[in-house]
């Protein structure tokens, strides 16, 4: 989570340029839910770099999903779910 999180302020100073960043973490019923949220100007596709592509691959690894949400102009949403169940 430590990674994502940096990894997603990173992006949203670097590529963004979002004025406000919001972190959310929640651990419910062997959940853990993580959002990061931007103002930024949005237009966030995994398919123009490998920083989202490294996310996503990281956070499947651990058996977790990661859903992006970046229409232009309207900022960037990051929703990770990881399941802290013994399979």
């Amino acid at each position: 989570m430590y990674y994502l999180v940096s990894e997603a302020l990173t992006n949203a100073a670097k590529h963004a340029h979002a004025s406000v960043v919001r972190v959310d973490l929640e651990a419910k019923e062997a959940v853990v839910q993580l959002s990061v949220r931007d103002d930024g100007v949005g237009g966030a596709r995994p398919e123009q770099g490998s920083g989202l592509i490294g996310l996503r691959d990281r956070i499947e690894a651990l058996g977790g999903t990661i859903d992006l949400a970046s229409p232009e102009g309207k900022g960037t949403t990051l929703l990770v779910k990881i399941s802290l169940a013994d399979g």
